[in-house]
């Protein structure tokens, strides 16, 4: 079972028939050698569909790809280190008297200059730049800045070291005070990373829940086909039992030949049923081993699933306004829409935010070093001897702000927008359960009805033979009775199995079913 689910229960394993699924992530379940049936049981059933299903399979990543992203958006504080170096040599010719100006003497204004007159001036410079900055949560941002510069020229006839070695360091704060402002704005892409983590959360257990609705179903069909092939089988005994007698009664004299037609073609008929009955089953299979993805092993393609839950009636009474209430606490599918409201409701202060003009506040310190070399310029540096202080006001605001107006009224219909949606998925629930609840009362009414219908149908086959034994009754109307007989039977042994079913589908509704049955999901 997937590493989100947990199981209270030694009861939740897979059946004692199936071996171990495979752990290696192929999804598939081992088969002992010779293995022809596997018997399980619903809660088997359960444990194998969370464990190897596709749908599973692929929702449970999800929640995994959410955590990623609240780390991405943690990461928004994370310090940034950068580092910038430069190694520069330049020779350029200089037009300056106070340097050196052009060798030998004041040529003529028309006179043709040679460029190899001009003084050469070279400087040979190494750099180096490292910074830190970091985001703080009122919004602030935080640098630390190191510079130092190391600076050959020639000819330099003013200069007092040659070369020269410079370096400061600088502590800056850049606080906004309106615009970007506060720890909401700051984090909120966090929490909106969390809820979306919470979403796929509540994604994932829907498909769960769905996956299980859809073994349970895929189980009761099974079970409701097996129950079918074995009305058809005692259908054909009764058939045939009946063309028995006949037989014997035509040989002696005693019913005219063409009962004995009518007893062959009601046994044709229900050899008919047995094999539609029995081809229904293995559909049944199939769709079962498929929610289990079983299908696509050519291992089970002979194997045979047997149901060890047999349907029986207990009666359980549901208050619909309680399973309203229980479902509406419970659903992911609206939990997923609350959160969706919080994140649009987070939007909204967000890009009300926006609105505001840019106004920061800015200071700092900056200690500055000159020396010969690194370690003078450093030991200047940090004797603190010059040392400076700024204190700044920035402010910048767009021209008529259309953009980051439109923005905010948008997120404002968004989040109209999902308020309408957790309304409508309100009612959709509602609806659903009212359904579910409804379809268990419905069924638990068929019991009755088809109880009664069974009985009344053996009484009236009863009576048939009855009357066919004195000779005063046909062949055909003792078919016609022993195939009401089936009919109600099937319909009895129906009626239970939807009741169990439909008590399923309203877990599923509720969004209990995982809990109901001690599987809960851990994250």
């Amino acid at each position: 079972m997937p590493s989100f689910f947990s199981v209270t229960s030694a009861e939740e394993a897979v059946g004692e028939n199936a071996a171990p699924i495979n752990e290696a992530g192929s999804g598939q379940v081992e088969l002992s050698g010779g293995l022809k049936e596997l018997n399980l049981s619903i809660s088997d059933i359960f444990a194998m569909a969370l464990k190897n299903n596709f749908d599973i399979k692929i929702a449970e990543l999800a929640p995994e790809i959410g955590e990623y992203g609240v780390i991405a958006e943690k990461s928004r504080f994370d310090p940034v280190f950068k580092f910038r170096g430069e190694l520069r040599e330049d020779n350029t010719p200089i037009n300056s008297q106070l340097v050196g100006g052009i060798d030998g003497d004041n040529p003529d204004e028309n006179a043709t200059i040679d460029p190899s007159d001009f003084t050469q001036f070279f400087s040979d410079s190494r750099t180096f730049n490292a910074s830190v900055n970091t985001l703080l949560p009122t919004g602030a941002i935080f640098g630390l800045e190191y510079n130092f510069n190391r600076r050959f020229i020639t000819p330099d006839p003013f200069s007092a070291i040659n070369p020269a070695s410079t370096s400061y360091f600088e502590a800056k704060i850049t606080q906004p005070l309106l615009k970007n402002f506060g720890i909401f704005k700051t984090r909120s892409p966090i929490y909106i990373a969390r809820n979306n983590k919470k979403i796929s959360l509540m994604q994932f257990k829907k498909v769960a829940i769905d996956v299980m609705n859809l073994a349970q179903t895929s189980y009761w069909n099974l079970v409701k086909a097996i129950e079918d092939l074995t009305v058809s089988k005692i259908s054909l005994e009764r058939a045939k039992d009946l063309l028995k007698k006949n037989k014997i009664q035509v040989e002696i004299g005693t019913l005219a030949p063409i009962e004995l037609v009518q007893a062959e073609e009601g046994v044709a008929s229900q050899e008919e049923a047995v094999i539609i009955a029995e081809n229904s089953i293995k559909d049944r299979e199939d769709e079962l081993k498929l929610v289990l993805n079983l299908g696509d092993n050519p291992l089970f393609s002979a194997v045979s699933i047997t149901p060890k839950n047999k349907a029986v009636f207990n009666k359980q009474n549901k208050d619909l306004d309680e399973a309203i209430k229980i479902a509406l606490k419970n659903r992911p599918d609206f939990m997923e829409k609350e959160l969706e409201i919080k994140n649009a409701n987070i939007k909204v202060r967000q890009k009300k935010n926006e609105i505001l003009p840019q106004l920061d506040f800015v200071a700092g310190a900056r200690y500055s070093g000159l020396g010969s070399d690194f370690d003078d310029t450093n030991e200047g540096l940090f004797s603190e001897e010059f040392q400076g202080e700024f204190f700044g006001i920035n402010f910048e605001v767009p021209l008529g702000m259309r953009a980051a107006r439109s923005n905010y009224k948008a997120a404002k219909l968004q989040a109209r927008q999902s308020a309408l949606n957790i309304k409508k998925k309100e009612q959709e629930i509602v609806v659903e359960v009212r359904k579910a609840v409804r379809q268990i009362r419905t069924n638990e009414e068929r019991i009755k009805a088809t109880t009664k219908a069974r009985e009344l149908a053996q009484k009236r086959l009863d009576a048939e033979e009855k009357k066919y034994e004195v000779g005063r009754s046909t062949s055909l109307e003792v078919l016609r009775a022993q195939e009401r007989l089936a009919i109600a039977e099937g319909g009895a042994n129906k009626a239970v199995i939807d009741y169990n079913q439909s008590l399923k589908s309203l877990e599923a509704a509720q969004g209990t079913i995982l809990e109901d049955n001690n599987i809960f999901i851990e994250d």
